[in-house]
């Protein structure tokens, strides 16, 4: 009987199937490691944001200013020189700007001239009127006439003495025998027997030709229309 059961013990133990053991010193392999997980692709650069439509309307403004300004700049330029163009040629033509001593002569001629026509005494209101002629030209001529058709009126009747007197005269413009003036004037009105008188300043211009010799008031303006 020991030796069936050691038999049998001897059968089951060649049974059981021995695990096979690694030899020793061979490490169990490894389980294969997880490949490394492969990186993202960098994202590429995102394309440039589109700019907005009011940022490129405020682009097209920006731009449209600049050569606003140097258009404007080249206008300033061409204005600054066409005036100084056109002042240098009224300068030429209008002589009163540089030449003095023709100047001083117009203005001494016509101050005397408007101290004569304009200056009358009621007893012999027709002797104004004839100096009145060798000063006048042109259409002062019919002006004046008219004019002094009142004074031989009214004068002898309040018994007018009137004088005037140039204060001043500037010469707007004189160009070769033609010449424009403007006249200051102070009046004094007396009445003969009287102690009345008074006073008023005036203020006209005058159109000058030199004919003759000498300037005479070809127009007068008093700037009542």
């Amino acid at each position: 009987m020991a030796d069936e059961d050691v038999k049998v013990t001897e059968a089951a133990e060649d049974t059981a199937p021995a695990q096979d053991t690694a030899p020793a010193g061979e490490s169990t392999p490894a389980e294969d490691t997880a490949p490394a997980e492969e990186s993202a692709p960098a994202e590429e650069g995102a394309p440039a944001e589109e700019p907005s439509p009011d940022r490129r309307r405020s682009w097209r403004i920006a731009a449209a200013l600049g050569a606003a300004t140097v258009v404007l700049g080249g206008f300033g330029v061409w204005a600054t020189v066409h005036a100084n163009s056109e002042r240098s040629g009224a300068a030429a033509q209008n002589t009163a700007l540089t030449d003095g001593s023709a100047t001083a002569a117009v203005r001494r001629e016509i101050a005397a001239a408007v101290n004569t026509i304009f200056s009358y005494s009621y007893a012999d209101t027709a002797a104004t009127r004839r100096a009145a002629q060798g000063l006048l030209t042109g259409p002062a001529v019919r002006q004046y006439n008219s004019l002094f058709a009142l004074v031989t009126k009214n004068a002898p009747a309040q018994k007018l003495v009137v004088t005037t007197r140039v204060t001043n005269t500037g010469v707007e413009m004189l160009n070769g025998d033609r010449a424009r003036l403007l006249v200051f004037a102070n009046q004094q009105d007396a009445r003969a027997g009287t102690s009345q008188t008074s006073y008023a300043g005036a203020m006209f211009a005058v159109t000058a030709r030199h004919e003759g010799g000498r300037w005479k008031i070809e127009n007068i303006d008093t700037f009542s229309r």
